[in-house]
């Protein structure tokens, strides 16, 4: 009686480990996931200044029955540097992986950059990045978005930041006006800060529009008051544009005017004749 109970319970068991886990034998006929990599980015499009570099973090999820190797490469526009770094250093460069089956994946950086002597107009602009092991094969479209840098700036022909002036007289001056960024400056005038009296006069007085690369030159009249002492003095010119400004400081020496020079030396050499009189008159007596 005793084996009898004990016999039905072990079937029992049985029967009950067959409903909970099935067999292997029963999943032999099942058709097997089939073997892939999917590329994801939490931020496929990332936004920059021209010049600036774009630095996308992808995630490789891989599917499959064993450890593969991956070749990976990434193109970009052209001229751009492109290349792939792990997440972990990232100083360095890689061009392939080995990913285990697993679910969270594997994270890798894409680095693009356009080169330092390529201003880039604004727009979007395409990288793409593949995995390839064999037949498998995924890839995933990132985008860099190139906003308008503006940057004015304001030299002189000959590189000079002095100049000479002479008081109550038009003095003139050039600044060459440059556009340094990527897009156009609209609108430039101009302003300076200079002593108190001083006149500044631009010619032209307005540049409409100034195009990437573009420079122009401006006159600058400057005319001192008539009685301004002699010595240095330092003003400063401003270009102002609708998207950005520039500025320069010029340091300018005045003189006073010849005439002023000759009725000096004039007052100087009567002063003198009149001490010479005054001592010959006084020791004859």
């Amino acid at each position: 009686m005793k084996m009898t109970r004990m016999i039905f319970g072990l079937y029992l068991l049985l029967v009950s480990l067959l409903f909970i886990s099935p067999p292997a034998v029963l999943a032999q006929g099942e058709t097997p996931p089939p073997e892939k990599i999917e590329l994801t980015a939490a931020y496929s499009k990332l936004e920059g200044t021209s010049g600036t570099s774009f630095e996308f973090e992808v995630q490789l999820s891989y599917q499959g029955a064993e450890a593969r190797v991956f070749a990976l490469v990434a193109t970009g526009p052209k001229d751009w540097v492109v290349y792939i770094t792990p997440s972990y250093p990232k100083d360095k460069k890689i061009m392939d992986i080995r990913l285990e089956p697993m679910a969270y994946g594997e994270k890798i950086n894409v680095v693009a950059a356009p080169p330092f002597w390529l201003m880039s107009e604004p727009g979007e602009y395409q990288i793409t990045l593949e995995a390839t092991s064999g037949e498998i094969k995924g890839s995933i479209r990132l985008t860099a978005v190139v906003t308008a840098r503006y940057e004015m700036s304001l030299t002189t022909p000959d590189e000079r930041l002095n100049t000479t002036a002479t008081a109550g007289k038009d003095n003139y001056f050039s600044v060459v006006v440059a556009n340094e960024g990527s897009a156009a400056i609209d609108n430039i005038t101009f302003s300076s800060d200079k002593p108190s009296g001083w006149t500044i006069e631009f010619t032209p007085t307005k540049i409409d529009s100034l195009d990437t690369s573009g420079s122009q030159t401006v006159e600058v009249n400057i005319k001192p008051p008539p009685k301004t002492i002699a010595g240095d003095y330092e003003i400063t010119i401003t270009a102002n544009g609708k998207q950005t400004k520039g500025d320069i400081k010029i340091r300018v020496t005045v003189e006073t005017p010849t005439v002023w020079g000759w009725v000096g030396v004039i007052i100087i050499l009567l002063v003198i004749a009149g001490v010479g009189f005054v001592f010959v008159r006084f020791s004859r007596r």
